[in-house]
């Protein structure tokens, strides 16, 4: 079964087309998304890292045993963090049945 897409740029029908035949336009709508995803993910690469998060990756990369000290209790933190509180999502999900 063939696929009729009416283009939103020219008004042309196109069958069993990524783009429009006519004026090149986009009509498939699984590679407009792909497009958005890789532009969000271009604009996440550009963003500077916070203040907390070039903390930890001074920490992670650093040489001083110290900085390994203190990288490896905030990462057990936030696992542990993590952990309790998926346990208590999961205790509130299954009370009531």
């Amino acid at each position: 079964m063939s696929r009729r897409i009416k283009c939103p740029a020219c008004q042309t029908w196109n069958e069993d087309r990524d783009y429009c035949s006519n004026c090149n336009e986009l009509l498939s709508h699984e590679l407009k998304m792909e497009q958005a995803r890789e532009k969000l993910r271009e604009e996440e690469k550009q963003r500077p890292l916070t203040q907390f998060n070039n903390y930890l990756k001074r920490l992670k990369d650093s040489d001083a045993p110290i900085d390994k000290v203190k990288f490896t209790i905030l990462n057990s933190a936030w696992w542990i963090f993590l952990i309790v509180v998926t346990a208590m999502i999961a205790l509130v999900a299954l009370a009531p049945g």
